[in-house]
């Protein structure tokens, strides 16, 4: 008998030890995948020309956590400086007044989760004159608040005015257009080189405006012949409210002209 307890206690011991294994290597493999988690930061754009004294916002999206929160700075500095600009919690680059020397600065956002996770954009000061400003941009970058073709530099193309339409009826205005959260409008583009085949756009987050690009009868001239066109957008309920560029590009030639500040987008409601 007392041969059968040993065995049965031995048996119970033996139980007890793998389920002790059993739980630490389960245990291991639950921290273990924690860890293996990877916090990956991306920031929009990524490259940007902007004018003394001008703003461009930033976005920034944080993967691998649900802690969104993040840290933005600008040469090393969080929030900014006088000397490279200023830069908002939320994003919203404010040039300095002078392009400083060197004329590059990094913006830098950084996951709150994990400060070794980061992504930085490139950000050239230009000068703002009282002209439209021409630099050469390369493919992919980004350009706020400036008018700019790229090479060869023809100013074949440039928007001399901008509105809206209501019926049949359409005209430019100074301050462009306004349009409401949630609403459409119908766009009024007059300038050199606005001929079919160019595209349409506006700046800012691409979700906050969608462009329905013009065809056929859409483009035309006024009434002293210079060339125009109309083109339909629909703004988000959940866009930024504030201004936009209206931009035109031409595919062929690789030129894009903008109307600063064409679009502004006003809170619902109001």
């Amino acid at each position: 008998m007392s041969g059968v307890r040993r065995m049965i206690r031995g048996n119970c011991v033996a139980r007890v030890f793998l389920g002790f294994v059993l739980g630490v290597s389960l245990l291991a493999a639950a921290c273990g995948s924690s860890t293996q988690t990877s916090i990956i930061v991306t920031i929009s754009p990524t490259t940007a020309y902007v004018p003394a004294s001008y703003a461009l916002q930033f976005s920034a999206t944080v993967a691998g956590t649900s802690n969104a929160r993040v840290v933005w700075s600008v040469g090393n500095t969080v929030g900014g400086s006088s000397t490279v600009g200023f830069i908002s919690t939320t994003g919203y680059y404010q040039a300095p007044v002078a392009v400083p020397s060197p004329n590059q600065v990094t913006v830098m956002v950084t996951s709150q989760e994990d400060d070794t996770k980061s992504a930085s954009a490139t950000v050239t000061i230009v000068t703002q004159s009282s002209a439209a400003n021409t630099v050469q941009v390369a493919s992919g970058q980004t350009t706020s608040n400036i008018n700019i073709q790229v090479s060869p530099l023809t100013p074949t193309l440039s928007i001399y005015g901008a509105g809206s339409c209501s019926g049949s009826t359409c005209s430019t205005a100074a301050a462009g257009v306004q349009v409401a959260q949630g609403s459409s409008a119908t766009i009024f583009v007059v300038g050199n080189g606005i001929v079919s085949g160019t595209v349409y756009a506006i700046s800012g987050n691409p979700a906050d405006v969608t462009v329905v690009q013009p065809s056929g009868s859409q483009f035309g001239q006024t009434s002293d012949g210079t060339p125009s066109v109309t083109f339909d957008i629909v703004v988000s309920s959940n866009a930024v409210p504030g201004p936009r560029n209206i931009m035109v590009t031409n595919p062929t030639t690789g030129e894009l002209s903008a109307f600063v500040g064409g679009v502004l987008i006003t809170p619902s409601g109001q």
